[in-house]
């Protein structure tokens, strides 16, 4: 039988909590702890029951992972929200106007009172609960946090424990239901089904690698391109300083010309660190290149074309010693020019990159939960053969095993 999948939250984060203590080894409560400590050979049926609870755990961690990730964002975001309210009540407690004796020598007719009314508050009709306080805010959330560590670590144990349970269920099983339905329609069944399972799950393995992959390739050359374009602008902001045509010309001839070659120097390698991580980001996409669409390919090129080394060619231009055949005044204007046009270039290839990638991190999510399905669908298989043949080398976990016991690990 398949184990009972409604569990209470706290039972189940316990029980993620337990697992770490046996994913390795036995539970002391089992018996043949001291039975490994004597190095003596452990049935294999109980081995594959313990391979079989591993991933059972690990996978239930997997499945609730994703939930209480969730959970833990938006606790942060009501203690942000709390926290900012706090503050600003204790800044108009403290900018309230101080009592005056002044109402005191009002006309006895009209009482009033020396201390300001607080405002009220109405509660707002759609909520039907007090919102939390700031001090149960902060507890909730270092409860989410733990939760979110011991989940996060058995969840990491995922391929892991499936592996492990395959390659001993692959090499044969002492009571091997496929030997069982060797003959027969039954058997015949059994086959078919099996290898469709095993199909579905090694296809939707290689789907699940191949995102994963690119994946990683769009999240390195998206932190690529953020760089390039954080450093551009530190060098755009510098030539700013000095070249912006705002800037009067007593201004610029007044300016310290050992401060405005500084100047023009950093900016040049503000320029030269933009140009590296824009050729990593390149880089990064070589494999994944046909992701792009015309008008990004045609930025890209673009802008691997005419460079992000603007700044460099500035600071040559005014300190590299050159005779120039126009006025560097004019010069100076025209490379400003180019620099903005390269600028709203690369904005636009890394706002590209960025939407890219979140696309990417979806795919690999769902490719990921279709491939947990289709693993889901092979055990229940292994599950299944082990009831019909009555061997039962593989049974799922009850309400009496310690993985609903984790109580019997702590004490």
């Amino acid at each position: 039988m398949q184990p009972p999948l409604r569990k209470q939250s706290s039972q189940l984060t316990v029980d993620i909590c337990a697992a770490q203590s046996h994913l390795h080894r036995p539970s002391m409560d089992s018996g043949y702890a001291s039975s490994m400590a004597s190095s003596t050979r452990l049935p294999a049926d109980w081995m594959l029951s313990r391979m079989y609870e591993n991933w059972k755990i690990a996978d239930a961690a997997t499945q609730r992972l994703s939930v209480d990730l969730r959970s833990l964002e938006d606790c942060k975001s009501q203690l942000r929200e709390a926290r900012k309210t706090a503050e600003a009540e204790k800044k108009s407690t403290g900018t309230k106007r101080r009592p005056t004796l002044i109402p005191l020598f009002r006309k006895k007719s009209t009482p009033t009172l020396v201390h300001p009314v607080p405002a009220l508050v109405c509660p707002d009709p759609s909520s039907d609960s007090v919102p939390p306080s700031l001090a149960e805010l902060e507890a909730r959330l270092s409860a989410l946090e733990t939760r979110v560590a011991a989940t996060r670590s058995a969840a990491e144990r995922l391929d892991t424990c499936f592996d492990e349970l395959r390659r001993v269920l692959d090499d044969g099983r002492p009571s091997s239901w496929r030997s069982s339905h060797s003959s027969g329609s039954s058997g015949s069944f059994y086959a078919d089904t099996y290898k469709k399972a095993r199909k579905t799950v090694s296809t939707r393995e290689e789907a699940y690698l191949a995102s994963k992959s690119t994946t990683k390739a769009l999240q390195r050359a998206c932190l690529a391109v953020q760089s390039a374009h954080h450093h551009y602008m530190k060098a755009m902001d510098l030539l700013d300083v000095v070249c912006s045509p705002k800037k009067s010309k007593w201004e610029a001839i007044v300016g310290d010309e050992q401060s405005r070659q500084e100047t023009y120097r950093e900016a040049a390698k503000w320029a030269e660190k933009a140009q590296i991580c824009f050729n990593e980001c390149i880089r990064s996409l070589q494999p994944q290149w046909d992701l792009l669409k015309r008008d990004e390919v045609e930025i890209c090129e673009d802008l691997k074309e005419t460079g992000l080394l603007q700044a460099v060619q500035l600071y040559n231009l005014m300190y590299g010693g050159k005779t120039l055949a126009m006025g560097i005044t004019q010069q100076v204007q025209i490379m400003m020019q180019k620099q903005d046009a390269v600028f709203q270039r690369l904005t636009n290839f890394a706002v590209w990159v960025q939407s890219c990638t979140k696309h990417c991190e979806a795919v690999e999510l769902e490719t990921r939960e279709s491939r947990d399905t289709a693993r889901r669908q092979l055990v229940a298989l292994w599950v299944q053969a082990d009831e019909d043949t009555e061997t039962y080398s593989l049974v799922a976990p009850g309400e009496h095993s310690h993985i609903f016991q984790p109580h019997q690990h702590t004490r």
